[in-house]
């Protein structure tokens, strides 16, 4: 019979005592079983972060593009701008008033074309420089300034062309500013009291020669006409028929010379239809009637041979032209 130890049985007593010994639970293959993260590195953090903004960027910046290729942003803004131009008309923000500057030949209505507004309209919704443009092709206009007085006002600047004179082209008169510029004016008839300019250049050169002229403004007063020859020098026909040649070198002193020796000996009282200065040292002059022989003393003028037949006015007169049928639209 085996014996068992006093130890063994208290333990088998207290084995007993507790009840039955509880099974270890089993873990089913398909069941997961947790497992402890390794913590992410700063690195991973900041990485994963980078690809969050990298998405959202792109998404939005996707969004944008099909915006404003599709034309929807484009609308969007104008819409808003539209909308907002309207709020200001109705809250006084209209044109109610032009006030129009320097204005002499160019006409009013003309002006409110060009600037493409009517009374009324947002002012805020004017584009000045564009209407600044379109004033500025106007047949008179140089210069213009367009100016927004807020809240109903547009003042218009304007520097208008100053007429210099009429130039005769092929039977026809076109109107030319004291820039070289050809106006595009149809009435040029109230203009006939200009000096008439002949010659293909003779628009862009025609300032020079005036500004020239005024120099001695008694005699500038009597040219009625002059011709630009070979490009390079000018024949002056004044209101007595005579005819002057200019030099093409120093011109200018030369009609210097010219008008002192008017006021010394008047020469144009005298029986001459040419004076040619074109020579530095003396002053050649053409009587209209040979037979009638009359010094010019003290001068240093000479007299062409009376046998030599007089010679026709290089310059046609002055003439009143009645219409430029060449011109474009005018300004009256």
């Amino acid at each position: 019979m085996r014996r068992v130890s006093a130890h063994k049985g208290a333990a088998a007593a207290s084995l007993s005592m507790a009840g039955p010994m509880p099974r270890k639970r089993q873990v089913s293959a398909t069941q997961r079983v947790p497992v402890r993260k390794r913590p992410r590195s700063a690195i991973e953090r900041h990485l994963t972060t980078f690809g969050l903004v990298l998405g959202i960027s792109a998404a939005v910046g996707g969004l944008g593009y099909w915006s404003f290729s599709s034309g929807w942003m484009s609308y969007l803004a104008a819409s808003a701008s539209q909308r907002f131009v309207s709020a200001t008309a109705n809250a006084g923000y209209a044109l109610s008033t032009l006030e129009v500057e320097g204005r002499k030949e160019t006409p009013k209505d003309d002006i409110m074309l060009a600037l493409g507004a009517m009374k009324g309209d947002p002012i805020l919704d004017i584009d000045l420089e564009a209407a600044r443009q379109r004033i500025v092709d106007l047949p008179w206009v140089t210069a213009a300034v367009v100016e927004r007085r807020l809240p109903g006002t547009l003042r218009v600047t304007l520097t208008e062309a100053e007429p210099l004179a009429l130039w005769q082209k092929k039977g026809d008169f076109y109107l030319v500013s004291s820039t070289g510029d050809v106006l595009a004016v149809k009435d040029v008839a109230r203009f006939g009291k200009l000096p008439v300019i002949v010659g293909e250049a003779a628009p862009q050169k025609a300032g020079d020669l005036f500004a020239m002229l005024a120099l001695q403004p008694e005699l500038e007063k009597r040219v009625t006409a002059a011709v630009l020859v070979g490009n390079r020098r000018w024949n002056l026909r004044l209101d007595n028929g005579v005819d002057i040649k200019l030099p093409e070198v120093a011109a200018e002193g030369a009609w210097q010379k010219f008008a002192a020796l008017e006021r010394q000996h008047h020469l144009l009282d005298k029986d001459i239809s040419i004076i040619d200065l074109r020579q530095d040292d003396k002053l050649v002059v053409r009587q209209a009637h040979p037979a009638v022989a009359e010094d010019v003393e003290g001068a240093g003028a000479t007299k062409s041979p009376k046998t030599k037949p007089e010679a026709k006015p290089v310059l046609t007169p002055a003439v009143t032209p009645v219409s430029a049928p060449g011109a474009k639209n005018n300004a009256t």
